[in-house]
């Protein structure tokens, strides 16, 4: 905490490329960033059900420490492919589009969405 009297520092801002993961120079930034948005997915659905945790873990079949690090975006544990399984067990579609890479953004991207 500053007091009254002390020097700010001049800091530097970059902008973002638009992953956290990236911008952290984190390997497989784009591995991570498609794991949290499934994470956040998988919450999500959890949350909109009402499902309790005891629920939930039942559900997807994870130990509550599992459900807890899901939720806690802990995912080094999790593949994308275990995350697709437990969006599917949630009763959701999984639907996978590969298309071609921009020409004006030559950088490998994974895209998520939810349409609800």
């Amino acid at each position: 905490m500053l007091e009254w009297g002390d020097k700010m520092t001049e800091e530097k801002i970059e902008k973002s490329s638009g992953n956290v993961f990236k911008d952290l120079e984190i390997p497989n930034p784009e591995e991570y960033l498609a794991k949290t948005r499934l994470a956040l997915i998988i919450n999500g659905i959890i949350t909109k059900s009402g499902l309790t945790p005891h629920k939930a873990a039942k559900m997807l079949d994870l130990s509550k420490s599992q459900l807890s690090a899901l939720s806690d975006g802990l995912l080094d544990d999790f593949s994308i492919q275990h995350l697709f399984s437990l969006i599917r067990k949630l009763d959701c579609q999984v639907e996978i589009v590969v298309s071609g890479r921009p020409r004006h953004n030559p950088a490998t991207e994974i895209s998520i969405s939810m349409p609800f």
